[in-house]
């Protein structure tokens, strides 16, 4: 039996010239000039892992964030809120001692799940807690205005003074008819 020698595949037309030859070298030629040599330190980024889901990596992310169901301050907790709400509208309103200044508090509150592609989206959220100076209580509107964020009286759940401490000083008034939180 016979064997066959296999030749070699034919080279593509107009390459066969190329086999037998060595890189090219281009030392201080034009094209050396336009295209410079990358530097080592750049050439780790040619195989640096390529993202071919773009966001996916934070989609993912946001998936473990822990929601939880909204909480509903009652008896003492609400009773604070009100009091602190009363004595902050008091301070801010137009002729408040505080008005245009603002008055340093501490807002625990909170924030509705606003990923569109979460399951808690809309049911559950999560309690942010903001230091800094409340400019305004707008019983009509109902919200409370801590910096430049709105927040609404329904996501209130405590209202300190940044040292934590409750606010204080409820006079006879107060108890008888002043913003209710609940209502």
């Amino acid at each position: 039996m016979t064997r066959l020698k296999e030749k070699a595949p034919a080279a593509e037309p107009g390459y066969g010239d190329l086999l037998g030859k060595q890189r090219p070298s281009h030392a201080g030629d034009t094209f050396s000039r336009r295209h410079p040599k990358m530097p080592r330190s750049n050439r780790a980024k040619l195989f640096a892992p390529f993202a071919a889901l773009t966001g996916f990596d934070a989609a993912i992310r946001s998936k473990e964030v822990p929601y939880a169901p909204r909480r509903i301050p009652r008896g003492e907790a609400a009773r604070q809120i009100d009091e602190a709400l009363n004595l902050l509208y008091r301070a801010t309103c137009p002729g408040g001692p505080a008005h245009g200044r603002g008055v340093p508090a501490r807002v625990r509150f909170f924030e509705v799940c606003s990923d569109v592609h979460h399951e808690a989206f809309g049911r559950e959220g999560l309690y942010r807690t903001l230091t800094g100076p409340v400019l305004r209580v707008d019983p009509v509107a109902r919200t409370l205005t801590l910096g430049d964020r709105d927040i609404p009286f329904s996501d209130l759940y405590r209202i300190t003074r940044p040292s934590g401490a409750p606010f204080s000083g409820r006079s006879r008034a107060d108890h008888e008819g002043g913003m209710r939180h609940g209502e």
